[in-house]
């Protein structure tokens, strides 16, 4: 099991995957998983996530289900101790888990 789950929605978000998963890839940190919950989407995310990035579960819902629903769909099917939510316009540094992971631990009453 992954120690940590990285939870992304998407919604209509092709022009955006590209960099946000592959800086996904890049991190040092590598017990991690990826679940992409797309939220209905109808610009061929879907397919493009399954064609470029096979690593990322993808969920695939029927309809845009909003911000926290999408995000409760790809936690119930999370297996990180660790859960982080990331919005899918985001790239992020190749150490970026890494610190966030040793922060969480050294200190455990956070978040």
């Amino acid at each position: 099991m992954p120690r940590v789950s990285v939870i992304i929605l998407n919604w209509n978000g092709l022009n955006l995957l590209q960099e946000c998963l592959e800086s996904l890839a890049e991190q040092i940190f590598r017990d991690f998983e990826v679940i992409l919950v797309d939220n209905g989407s109808s610009d061929g995310s879907q397919n493009f996530v399954k064609r470029n990035f096979p690593w990322v579960k993808l969920l695939e819902l029927d309809h845009n289900s909003g911000f926290a629903a999408g995000n409760v769909a790809g936690y119930q099917k999370s297996l990180g101790s660790m859960i982080v939510t990331l919005n899918n316009d985001t790239a992020v540094d190749r150490y970026w888990l890494s610190e966030l992971v040793k922060t969480a631990e050294e200190n455990p009453g956070a978040g």
